[in-house]
């Protein structure tokens, strides 16, 4: 009984931190640990749980994602480069 409640809420604060900014996974996959199913597993199950999501906002999102300008491809290589750096 335990178990599932804590999976139902972190289902559910899953679905609030996604819509908000994402890394609902955060939650859900600790909890799917913690439920005792293996890693990899509990990592693709809240991967595709998060699935419905994605697509949702991206359709709630549409009209902003279609009227945005792309950035300039200067800015997305300058980015690239600096997050691909390795810094030691």
């Amino acid at each position: 009984m335990l178990t599932g409640i804590i999976l139902v809420l972190a289902g559910l604060g899953a679905g609030a931190l996604n819509a908000i900014a994402g890394g609902g996974t955060f939650l859900t996959f600790p909890a799917l640990v913690w439920a005792g199913v293996p890693p990899i597993m509990a990592n693709a199950t809240a991967t595709f749980a998060a699935l419905p999501g994605y697509v949702g906002s991206a359709w709630a999102y549409r009209t902003d994602i279609e009227r945005g300008g792309k950035p300039p491809l200067a800015h997305l290589f300058g980015t690239a480069i600096v997050g691909g750096a390795r810094w030691r």
